[in-house]
């Protein structure tokens, strides 16, 4: 298991490191769409109201809707589309209303799936906007996925003080200090890696915010999992589960950088 989840790992850096680096805003965009289709896929078959095959193909098409807004739109005009896009969701569920016979539960799991997963994710596309963008883009890739994986070895051989939760209950005092660690040493990988990248300072800040949020985001998920019960959200990474297994720190992370850099002073907006 171990093996195959180093593997699958070595597998998806290849892929992402070099699109990032490479393919810059452009390749962002791809790697998000690519995310937010098999995202709103894995979610929408676990999600009673959007479980049918229309369902799910509606969601990804709004996922990808989405993530153009994100591409195309100005920074300063995406609230709007923000606030019209559970009215697009209604209105599309107006025009099937003699198909789709669960309008409330499908409208609303199809909010859920966009402002789950989707929307915070595409907050990668506004880090790639920016100057140095692709640095931020793997900067917080390169802290989340180290304080994942340092979290995830200290747990297993270090790990004696269980966190009281009944979400995840295998969760470690010493993991979490591990993950934190992690996070701070993919922060000085990036530091000497991405020398345009502002100063220690801001660097340590959204290290630490980082850090905090990172956990977060994986308990909530298995919050998630608990309720609609589930072990895995998908099978699309042998190891990991799916997408939204793997990402779910990332997708609480991505929002959080990109605002952070904004009400500091460290972006300019787009």
């Amino acid at each position: 298991m171990l093996t195959t989840r180093i593997i699958t790992a070595i597998i998806a850096i290849l892929i992402l490191v070099p699109t990032v680096i490479w393919g810059g805003v452009g390749g962002v965009v791809l790697l998000v769409a690519a995310f937010s289709c098999v995202a709103a896929w894995e979610l929408s078959r676990c999600l009673e109201g959007i479980k049918t095959i229309l369902g799910s193909l509606l969601t990804l098409f709004l996922g990808l809707v989405m993530v153009i807004c994100f591409y195309r739109l100005p920074y300063v005009t995406l609230p709007a589309a923000l606030v019209f896009m559970p009215l697009v969701v209604l209105l599309i569920h107006l025009f099937l209303y003699s198909v789709i016979q669960k309008t409330i539960a499908s409208t609303t799991q199809m909010i859920f799936v966009l402002g789950y997963a989707v929307i915070p994710i595409s907050h990668a596309i506004l880090l790639a906007r920016l100057d140095y963008g692709s640095a931020w883009v793997i900067f917080v890739l390169v802290v989340i996925s180290l304080g994942d994986a340092s979290a995830y070895f200290a747990g297993k051989y270090l790990g004696k003080h269980r966190i009281p939760s009944e979400v995840s209950p295998s969760k470690t005092l010493e993991g979490y200090a591990g993950g934190v660690a992690g996070s701070f040493a993919g922060m000085l990988i990036m530091e000497v890696a991405a020398p345009g990248l502002p100063g220690v300072a801001v660097l340590a800040k959204l290290t630490l915010i980082l850090a905090i949020i990172g956990p977060l985001g994986d308990l909530c998920a298995s919050a998630l999992k608990r309720r609609i019960g589930i072990k895995d959200f998908g099978g699309v990474m042998p190891g990991h589960g799916g997408v939204m297994d793997r990402a779910d720190a990332l997708i609480f992370a991505f929002p959080v950088a990109f605002h952070f850099l904004f009400i500091t002073g460290n972006a300019v907006m787009p």
